[in-house]
């Protein structure tokens, strides 16, 4: 891993020449890369069910309005938990200073109290094989963004996209679905 550069912790955001993809218009938290490949979860396709319902009795705890998101293509059966790391758990992985990913039931162990600032559930994940994402980065699939936690938790899902380029300067409505020199 001599040259090798973690993008874990940051966004990816699918540029305009994405069209008619998977991920055409998302924004990406990057949980895992290295030299191996990358483990990540969209973060702005909500899906029109409650956790509370998808659960059903399941987590006796599970509280009203938490989000589902369809947060990738890979395993969409699986459930993923990005959560403020305001609160851990024993099966909390720390993506960076700010958000933790949990992959069991445990946030739903504490007591209404105790549950982190910010929630979100995830069906599925996203991910790629050793060199697969840093060559999609050098064909222009992707901006790379670093870390922010309004983006993963306050701004509305159809804005994240625009609202997580334009925090590092950039108009994604400038950028041409087709590269080239014209």
């Amino acid at each position: 891993m001599s040259d090798f550069s973690s993008l874990s912790g940051q966004l990816l955001v699918s540029l305009p020449s994405m069209q008619g993809d998977y991920f055409s218009h998302t924004v990406t938290l990057l949980i895992e890369h290295n030299d191996e490949g990358a483990f990540g979860l969209v973060i702005n396709k909500p899906l029109d069910e409650e956790l509370s319902d998808l659960l059903a009795d399941t987590a006796l705890n599970c509280p009203q309005g938490i989000t589902v998101l369809e947060s990738g293509p890979v395993e969409q059966n699986r459930l993923f938990f990005l959560h403020t790391s305001d609160q851990t758990f024993e099966n909390s992985h720390p993506i960076n200073d700010h958000v933790s990913l949990t992959t069991t039931l445990d946030v739903f162990d504490a007591e209404g109290d105790t549950l982190p600032e910010h929630l979100l559930a995830g069906l599925g994940y996203a991910g790629w094989s050793g060199g697969q994402l840093e060559e999609e980065i050098r064909a222009d699939v992707w901006l790379v963004v670093p870390y922010v936690n309004e983006i993963v938790f306050d701004v509305p899902f159809e804005h994240r996209p625009e609202f997580a380029a334009k925090t590092i300067g950039i108009d994604l409505n400038l950028i041409s679905p087709t590269p080239g020199h014209g």
